[in-house]
């Protein structure tokens, strides 16, 4: 098995969601005139969490 699945299996054996990214998709650039736009950071939180904080955003 490959990191990024167990990983992946991690997060949804934890029922783990995803934050929101307010405003862009990406958190990273490599400046160029035809850039590379990547995501870079995850932010993942509990149900309970997002339930009790609504109006959580991540900011990039």
């Amino acid at each position: 098995l490959n990191d990024i699945f167990i990983f992946n299996e991690i997060i949804a054996h934890l029922g783990l969601l995803e934050l929101p990214l307010k405003g862009r998709s990406y958190t990273w650039s490599n400046m160029q005139d035809n850039p590379l736009l990547e995501r870079l950071d995850w932010f993942f939180t509990s149900a309970d969490w997002i339930t009790s904080n609504p109006m959580t955003e991540v900011l990039p």
